[in-house]
């Protein structure tokens, strides 16, 4: 009888181990989702989200749809960073309801709480350094509060740059010399820099491991987001090409 007892135990623990790996593969995003090209493909892509769009909509009401879902949105709690994710992508919104690039970013201190926000800037003030994650960090350096976390450049430890899209070359290198960690919310854009840090030199890729880089713990909701915020600017082939 007690072995029984046991066997059945060992039989409902496995069955439930497994459900949750289940559900858990279930929400994972296809990695060819990330590829975006066309207008065709990004609306097709906007359509598809909880957010009401329709293929015809104005670019204005996909915006202001977009802006509704994720105002209204509660970050999951099986994703530890989705309340990150989401200020991120706030910050992209912003960007492209500017007439920007859709790219945002926030830092995050050693507690979980968000200390600054930012994002990309480079459209609206005709300045090619403000991307999303320049924009935060020399916003945030600029601030009076700054001096409780940093030591002259560098930042203390415990500090992370949370960004709705991978960083890019530019971006990367100068959070790595802060000595800020990095996360992003969704693999991409196209030039992101972490999935090629091997291509760095050798003093450059070696200062880069010494932070932690990694994916944040984000829905696939708010990955698909951050995604098509970015590649927003082909509803109307905005930026100077």
């Amino acid at each position: 009888m007690k072995k029984a007892l046991i066997f059945t135990c060992l039989i409902i623990l496995v069955s439930t181990s497994f459900a949750q790996q289940t559900i858990t593969s279930a929400t994972l995003v296809d990695p060819s989702y990330f590829i975006t090209h066309t207008r065709e493909e990004l609306v097709r892509k906007l359509v598809d989200l909880p957010c009401g769009i329709k293929a015809d909509d104005p670019i204005k009401t996909i915006f202001q749809k977009i802006e509704t879902y994720l105002i209204n949105f509660n970050p999951e709690p099986e994703y530890s960073d989705d309340a990150f994710a989401k200020a991120a992508n706030m910050q992209a919104l912003k960007s492209v309801m500017e007439g920007g690039y859709g790219i945002g970013s926030v830092l995050v201190d050693q507690d979980g709480k968000i200390i600054a926000a930012g994002h990309n800037s480079q459209m609206q003030k005709n300045r090619s350094d403000l991307h999303a994650e320049m924009a935060l960090m020399t916003k945030f350096e600029n601030s009076p509060r700054s001096k409780k976390y940093m030591i002259h450049y560098v930042y203390k430890p415990g500090l992370t740059v949370f960004s709705s899209a991978e960083p890019c070359p530019m971006c990367f290198i100068r959070i790595s010399t802060a000595g800020c960690d990095t996360k992003y919310c969704t693999p991409g854009p196209e030039d992101g820099m972490v999935t090629r840090v091997s291509c760095l030199p050798p003093s450059w890729r070696e200062m880069a491991s010494k932070q932690k880089v990694e994916i944040g713990d984000c829905s696939p909701i708010m990955q698909k987001l951050s995604h098509l915020l970015f590649y927003s600017y082909l509803l109307d082939n905005r930026g100077p090409y």
